[in-house]
C-alpha cells in the first residue's frame, strides 16, 4: 500500500500483481435455494446471498455453488476478493443481470462490470488490486481514496486504477506460502490498522516514485533486473509502516528468514504479500523458476513452505458456459 492514516491524502492504494496459480474456480447452476460445496463453500454462499440482496432478486433466484479450487484464506493471496467476484459474476449471469445476448461461450470482464460485482459483495474496502486485476489481470497500480479518520472508505467507493501493465510472457514467479500460518484478517486486522501510526508522507512519496519511475517503466520495457530490484525496494519500504503489528505475528521471523534465503539464492525480486505469510519470488524464465523450486526441495524446505510455480496473469477471469 502507498499510505494510510492521514485523512488529507489518499489512503491505501498501492501495487500488486495477478498470478495464474493458485486460482479460484467455481461451478454454479440455478437452484431454488442456496447450496454450497467444496472449500470456502459457506463463504461462497454468503457472497451469493449478498448479490441477491444487492440486486433485489427473489427468494427463488438462488444458486448451487461448487468451489472446485480456491487458495488458502488469509495468507495474502486475495482469495476472498477473487471468490466473491467469481460468485457475483455467476449470479449476474444466471439471473439475468448480465447482457447475455452475444451468445459467446467464454466471457471476460470489463472494468465497469467488475466494479458492479465488487460492490455487490462488499469488496474493495482497502486494497482494490484484486478488483482491477479480475478484469484482464496484469501488474496493477491503484491510487487509493480519501477516507474518514475513523475507518475505511464507504462501501462502493472503489480506488481508481492508475496503470495496468502486462508483464513479459517469459517471466515467471514462485509463490511461497508458509504452511500452517495465516495473516491478520477480520477484526484483528481492523484493530491493527487502528493502532498503527499514519504513514509518513515522505514514505508514501518514495513508494509512488519507485512504482511510477522504476517498477512500471522496467515492466513496460521488459528489463527484468531493474524490475526485480524495484520489487525488492518497494516491498521492503511498503512493509515498514506495518512493522509494529506485523513483527508480532507468529510467522514474522520465518518470513524474514525466507526473504534473506531467497536473496542468498540469487533471487532479487522478492516481497511479502499483505500481512503474509505468502512471499512472491520473481524469476526471469521458466528455467530460473524451476531451479528455485528444485533448490527448495534439495534444502528440505518443503515441509515448512509450499512453493507454487506460476505465470504472471495477463488475462483476468473468464466465465464459461458449460452444458
Amino acid at each position: 500500500m502507498f499510505s494510510f492514516g492521514d485523512p488529507s491524502v489518499r489512503s491505501f492504494g498501492g501495487v500488486g500483481v495477478m498470478v495464474d496459480r493458485p486460482f479460484v474456480q467455481v461451478v454454479m447452476r440455478r437452484s431454488d435455494s442456496f447450496v454450497g460445496r467444496g472449500p470456502l463453500a459457506e463463504r461462497a454462499v454468503a457472497f451469493a446471498q449478498s448479490c441477491a440482496a444487492a440486486w433485489g432478486l427473489g427468494r427463488e433466484e438462488a444458486c448451487e455453488i461448487e468451489v472446485v479450487h480456491a487458495p488458502r484464506s488469509h495468507v495474502g493471496l486475495g482469495s476472498g476478493t477473487q471468490l466473491g467476484l467469481a460468485v457475483a459474476a455467476g449470479m449476474r449471469h444466471l439471473h439475468g443481470k448480465a447482457d447475455n445476448s452475444g451468445g459467446a461461450d467464454d466471457h471476460g470482464f470489463e472494468t465497469a462490470e467488475v466494479l458492479e460485482l465488487a460492490r455487490a459483495v462488499g469488496r474493495g474496502r482497502r486494497s482494490c488490486v484484486g478488483i482491477h486485476g479480475f478484469s484482464r489481470g496484469g501488474l496493477i497500480v491503484e491510487a487509493g481514496r480519501f477516507v474518514q479518520p475513523d475507518g475505511p472508505a464507504a462501501d462502493g467507493d472503489i480506488s481508481p486504477l492508475v496503470a495496468r501493465v502486462r508483464l513479459p510472457s517469459a517471466w515467471r514467479c514462485v509463490v511461497i506460502v508458509q504452511r500452517d500460518s495465516i495473516g491478520l484478517h477480520g477484526e484483528a486486522e481492523k484493530e491493527a490498522f487502528r493502532g498503527l501510526p499514519p504513514v509518513p508522507r515522505e514514505t508514501a512519496a518514495e513508494l509512488a516514485r519507485i512504482a511510477l519511475m522504476e517498477l512500471l517503466p522496467a515492466a513496460v520495457e521488459g528489463r527484468f533486473a531493474e524490475f526485480a530490484g524495484a520489487v525488492r525496494r518497494y516491498g521492503a519500504l511498503a512493509g515498514t509502516p506495518f512493522e509494529p503489528a506485523a513483527s508480532r505475528l507468529p510467522h514474522a521471523t520465518a518470513t524474514a528468514q525466507l526473504i534473506e534465503l531467497l536473496g542468498e539464492l540469487g533471487v532479487d525480486g522478492v516481497a511479502q504479500s499483505s500481512w503474509g505469510p505468502a512471499v512472491l519470488a520473481c524469476c526471469e524464465s521458466l528455467d530460473a523458476a524451476g531451479t528455485l523450486m528444485e533448490r527448495f526441495d534439495s534444502l528440505r524446505l518443503l515441509g515448512q513452505y509450499e512453493p507454487i510455480l506460476a505465470r504472471f496473469d495477463s488475462q483476468g477471469a473468464t466465465l464459461r458456459v458449460v452444458d
